[in-house]
């Protein structure tokens, strides 16, 4: 039997930092508890209500605390602060100093609206109630356990239940009720920096569909911003029938997005797909497919859900592989990379993605179809003519594609495999490869009267040609 390898043996100076580590990833939990007990005790409110700043005495009054626990407040307090949840004003320090609100702070005041959206502590408290943490305690014997498909989630296998299913109901109404405001707190999110930051995905729309839009909070938000958007919401039954009475700008649609999504020229799927497989979020995507029409009218479906590695910044991307973990120990879901996103798009026949704007942990996708038949090309390109100004002043459009038999390629690998790429698009698309004839009859048709062949790039065995065209 071959000997074990003998590890390296670390420095002094790295055994000290691996020793400092080890106790760091041993109480991280403490780390989730004391920020629960934090919004639990009310202390972001205490310290708004007080005028943005308080002192520990102030503070110990305010949450009406025996006076004998005013010194475990300053330890506590002087964590919470180290962590980024409060900050120390005046120069003092964190065990007799003053202390004001942050950013996560601030959205954590009971009844305060922060940019249109409610405080976020429901939240924190679902996922440090003890459903999320002894599922994430069974983590080890889920791995070890040969469990027949479909797998269930180990917040499944320890409780008997699913987060937001009726059996979660059954089990513990009162948390199942934190677990729903919990959602609708996450998906309400960022709406208003939505709006400003990204305006232009909706600017252009004449309708849009929001799939699992709940109780239309976020679809209001877009028809108040874009008056001349027909927002509809598309949710289950159950949900739909809780929703608040319509002031007549949404739509409500009870329905289900598997089967069928109400018609319109957009699809939003706004922090849904990383609750489902891969193989439904195909489905789901080609449902999306079904009810928007062409890209050439503008059809497209708008994501916004996290790209893992989307931003190298060690705190972000450390939240997005914590959200995946979320995501493997209480639902059947994932986030997904850029690769694994792309994948999902092709593989519900979209070929073109867009991410639009990175906010945070999450970013914004547009998602469409692609491959178009001659009369959608004409289609397009008239569009292109209303965008750009005169030829005199410059106005042209550029197109980088197949051109079958163009003027390197009369022969040869290049021909072949422009015409095997024509194959492709027979087998696979509505659509096909063009000659020059075609381009040209396709150019008049959109209203343009002279184009050229600007050059030929070759990439390997494929050949593809710029066209400048010109009104």
């Amino acid at each position: 039997m071959a000997s074990r390898p003998t590890p390296a043996l670390p420095s002094d100076t790295e055994l000290i930092q691996a020793q400092a580590e080890l106790w760091r990833h041993s109480l991280l939990y403490l780390k989730q508890m004391t920020f629960k007990c934090a919004i639990e005790l009310g202390i972001p409110t205490a310290i708004h209500n007080l005028g943005g700043t308080a002192s520990l005495p102030e503070l110990s009054v305010a949450l009406s605390l025996p006076p004998a626990k005013q010194p475990y407040l300053t330890r506590l307090m002087r964590q919470l602060a180290s962590s980024g949840v409060f900050t120390v004003v005046d120069g003092g320090d964190a065990m007799s100093g003053t202390y004001g609100l942050t950013p996560l702070s601030s959205i954590l005041i009971d009844g305060v609206r922060i940019d249109g959206d409610a405080h976020q502590e429901a939240i924190v408290l679902a996922l440090s109630s003890k459903y999320y943490v002894e599922a994430a305690m069974g983590l080890t014997d889920w791995f070890r356990k040969d469990h027949a498909t479909p797998i269930p989630s180990p917040f499944e296998d320890v409780h008997g239940a699913v987060p937001f299913e009726e059996s979660m109901e059954r089990l513990d109404p009162e948390s199942a009720k934190l677990f729903n405001q919990a959602l609708a707190a996450h998906d309400h999110m960022g709406i208003g920096v939505l709006l400003r930051q990204c305006g232009q995905v909706f600017s252009g729309l004449r309708s849009l569909t929001d799939c699992c839009g709940g109780d239309g909070t976020t679809a209001r938000s877009i028809a108040k911003a874009f008056p001349h958007v027909k927002c509809t919401v598309l949710d289950l039954p159950q949900v739909i029938n809780n929703a608040p009475p319509s002031d007549g700008s949404v739509t409500y649609v009870a329905g289900d997005m598997f089967h069928s999504i109400p018609p319109s020229q957009a699809v939003m799927l706004k922090v849904v797909l990383h609750f489902w497989s891969d193989e439904n979020c195909v489905k789901i995507l080609s449902q999306c497919k079904k009810a928007i029409p062409s890209r050439a009218d503008g059809g497209k479906v708008i994501i916004i859900d996290v790209v893992i590695g989307s931003s190298t910044s060690g705190p972000i991307l450390e939240t997005q592989l914590l959200l995946d973990m979320i995501m493997l120990v209480n639902f059947q879901g994932r986030q997904r990379d850029e690769n694994d996103w792309s994948h999902i798009f092709k593989k519900a026949g979209f070929s073109e993605y867009k991410i639009v704007k990175k906010l945070g942990a999450r970013c914004v996708f547009e998602v469409v179809l692609h491959f178009w038949s001659d009369e959608n090309c004409v289609k397009i390109l008239a569009q292109r003519k209303k965008a750009i100004p005169a030829r005199a002043d410059g106005g042209k459009v550029i197109i980088i594609d197949v051109v079958i038999g163009s003027r390197s390629s009369t022969s040869g690998p290049i021909l072949e495999a422009q015409l095997l790429m024509d194959m492709l698009m027979l087998v696979n698309f509505r659509s096909r490869q063009r000659d020059e004839n075609d381009w040209s009859d396709i150019f008049k048709k959109a209203g343009f009267s002279e184009y050229k062949i600007v050059s030929n790039w070759e990439l390997d065995v494929s050949s593809r040609s710029i066209h400048k065209v010109v009104c």
